[in-house]
């Protein structure tokens, strides 16, 4: 599957049988039904073409025309369908879509018009005009049809001109096509679950089932040996990149500079040869130390150019949210834990040690090399071996937390703002966030939900995709 590509949409129009066989309207300016509809048809896919590939097998009027339509819309992998009433119609096909139709996210769309101009329905082509602008007839005809047959549907209703229904629609084909990338991704994790925070245990066959990725267990030994192929030219082409883009701090030692940035070459070859969408790696295991002699410290390239993640602490939930949002934003997701609230200044800090997506750059001097501090004077190999120490860029995110609670998954959002400052916290990637609410009374209500330690930041609102993603999924949703 292409992460990259466009979200996949399938167009499903319903036209009425009954009036596309009339030849009422042949001579006016609007021509018949059917020409009216096409004429639709054509302004519907120009603006849906802007952000989707749009996937459209003419307008459904018959039975053979649901067959037709299911059977494309299956072939063509659509990632999620709009379904629009042209007008009143018969139900007979749509009811029959709606049983036959895959588990495809669905909305059910419903276009206004600013004002809807005739002066009565004597004319041919004031009637037709009555008859193509009268939408709501059809939508409401076939809503009960969705309740009765338990399909989950999201209806908007709105211009489709309009900005604020263009951005639903948008945020509603993003999370279809995250949802649909997680259903074929791979996820490797290095190499078993985190023993030291059972909070964030998965059942993987729960997870395979409602969240959708293939988990495959990957030995460090595994690790080891692609370290082991990375050439000296590779290092070296690679540090130089390292210190042309970043600070490098005077305390760090150049033999564990190189072997740091081997592991990192190494952990993003072994994503590649093994078809991984994330790497979840339980960097603080002394198994890993002893075997490797450190945690690689930086975010290869490699792990954007395959629109893939790496994610520490074995948290494979907080893996597959990052995927989701990385598909779809396409930007930088960087993995926290709260550390502190201060109350002087209602802010609190926030970020975490190991490897963190660094690679922004427009944010390069965020961005120091420096020595692992939380491993300095540790008995392995390279230990205190250096990473990218990050102070997250400010500016407007998105904190998102995802987890498994009672049988089911929960999405959790607010709202931050990172605040520009110097580097603090030695060994950790961070930074200092306010918040909308008072710290204190946001966490109060994070840990009323009930989550884990861990959350993730992305540049940007994007409430609106996630509460899409939880939506299609059936994962709880709080939004604070």
């Amino acid at each position: 599957m292409n992460k990259f590509a466009m979200p996949r949409c399938g167009l499903l129009l319903l036209g009425s049988q009954w009036f596309k066989n009339t030849t009422t309207g042949k001579n006016t300016t609007g021509g018949t039904y059917a020409d009216r509809l096409e004429k639709k048809t054509m302004e519907i896919i120009h603006h849906l073409s802007k952000s989707f590939d749009v996937t459209f097998p003419g307008i459904v009027y018959s039975k053979e025309d649901v067959i037709r339509t299911i059977k494309l819309f299956v072939n063509e992998e659509v990632d999620f369908i709009i379904a629009t009433f042209m007008s009143w119609t018969e139900d007979s096909a749509w009811i029959r879509f709606l049983r036959d139709i895959p588990d495809i996210p669905l909305i059910l769309f419903l276009p206004v018009e600013e004002e809807v101009k005739f002066e009565n329905y004597k004319s041919a082509d004031a009637l037709l005009h009555f008859l193509t602008s009268g939408q709501i007839v059809g939508t409401l005809e076939g809503s009960g049809s969705i309740k009765r047959m338990g399909r989950k549907v999201r209806v908007i209703t709105g211009n489709i001109q309009d900005k604020e229904t263009t951005r639903r629609i948008n945020a509603f084909g993003l999370a279809s096509k995250a949802k649909n990338v997680l259903r074929n991704a791979q996820f490797g994790i290095l190499a078993n679950f985190n023993e030291l925070m059972w909070s964030t245990y998965i059942d993987p066959y729960r997870f395979f089932v409602e969240v959708g990725p293939e988990i495959k267990f990957i030995s460090y030994n595994q690790l080891a040996e692609e370290i082991d192929k990375v050439t000296d030219k590779e290092v070296d082409f690679y540090l130089n990149q390292l210190q042309k883009n970043y600070q490098v701090l005077d305390s760090v030692d150049k033999k564990k500079f190189s072997a740091s940035a081997r592991a990192s070459i190494g952990i993003a070859r072994l994503a590649l040869d093994y078809s991984l969408d994330a790497v979840v790696l339980k960097d603080i295991d002394v198994a890993l130390h002893k075997q490797v002699g450190l945690r690689p410290g930086f975010y290869h390239p490699d792990f954007n150019k395959h629109l893939s993640v790496l994610v520490p602490e074995a948290d494979t939930a907080t893996a597959a949210l990052m995927l989701a949002i990385k598909v779809m934003t396409k930007k930088c997701v960087n993995f926290i834990e709260p550390f502190y609230i201060e109350t002087k200044g209602n802010v609190f800090a926030a970020g975490h040690a190991g490897p963190n997506d660094h690679t922004d750059s427009r944010f390069k001097k965020n961005v120091l090399i420096a020595p692992d501090t939380r491993y300095e004077g540790r008995p392995f190999k390279f230990a205190g071996a250096p990473f990218a120490w990050y102070r997250f860029p400010s500016g407007e995110k998105t904190m998102v937390h995802f987890s498994e609670c009672n049988d089911r998954y929960k999405i959790v959002t607010t709202i931050v703002e990172s605040i520009e400052g110097p580097h603090m916290i030695a060994g950790y990637s961070h930074s200092i966030f306010k918040t909308r609410i008072l710290p204190t009374e946001l966490f109060e209500k994070i840990i009323d939900i009930g989550t884990n330690q861990h959350f993730v930041i992305v540049e940007g609102d994007i409430r609106k995709e996630l509460e899409e993603l939880a939506f299609i999924s059936n994962y709880d949703y709080y939004t604070l």
